[in-house]
């Protein structure tokens, strides 16, 4: 990292090294408010839960108030922060997958029309072993990226610029949407010097294989959230 210092000798924070500016969240999609107004009441097994999004900025789940980011990934689809929690919201297809914790809730959205037929009987899934023998490099700033290689169900080797050579073995889960959309969630930590941050634990990314685009959020102890967005490529 380059440490730059004023006048007096005051430490200048790099703003290049971190999230604040032209770091992991340069190319990240802007805020999305379509979601504002909508209460979404999702079924999975025998339990509901229900999603009120209450303005751009707020959302009630279950009874408790968080604020919440909202990113926009495709026509109806949607990737929501709220709290340590995230949302994928397919309003076309009237699924949705909640990240609770380490808890994964698979459910149909409520639709009021009952003549839909938008295949709410369907639900989001574990991919199994489809990721497997993939390996992909996700840009996410201007020398800013993270690889991904599948290279066993549920285990991915994951580096991050510019120590894109020392890659870490982390535990991964993968949930498949249908078509080319995948949920990869990876949990582990990161290198000291690389463009996440140190304390570094979980990176949840919403995937399109087809377009090569991505959303998601990292987390960690000690720093809040960081929404990301990129493009991809595949590595040899």
């Amino acid at each position: 990292m380059n440490h730059v210092y004023d006048d007096g000798g005051v430490y200048i924070p790099n703003l290049s090294n971190c999230a604040e500016q032209y770091g992991i969240s340069q190319y990240r999609f802007p805020h999305n408010f379509e979601l504002a107004g909508k209460d979404l009441s999702i079924t999975a097994a025998d339990k509901k839960y229900t999603l009120s999004f209450k303005c751009r900025k707020n959302l009630e789940f279950d009874g408790s108030k968080y604020a919440y980011e909202c990113l926009k990934f495709g026509p109806e689809l949607y990737f929501v922060l709220f709290g340590l929690s995230v949302a994928v919201i397919d309003l076309d297809k009237c699924l949705a997958t909640l990240i609770i914790g380490d808890e994964y809730v698979h459910g149909s959205i409520d639709c009021p029309d009952k003549e839909c037929k938008c295949g709410c009987s369907a639900v989001h899934g574990c991919a199994g072993d489809e990721m497997v023998g993939t390996k992909v490099a996700w840009v996410l700033g201007c020398g800013r990226f993270t690889t991904q290689d599948f290279f066993e169900q549920g285990k991915c080797r994951v580096a991050w610029s510019p120590l894109e050579d020392k890659a870490y073995e982390q535990t991964c889960k993968a949930t498949k949407l249908g078509g080319p959309y995948y949920i990869v969630d990876t949990k582990g930590r990161v290198r000291r010097g690389v463009c996440a941050p140190f304390f570094t634990e979980r990176v949840i990314m919403l995937q399109d294989y087809e377009r090569m685009m991505t959303v998601g959020v990292v987390m960690g102890k000690g720093f809040d959230p960081i929404l990301i967005s990129g493009y991809a490529k595949f590595l040899n």
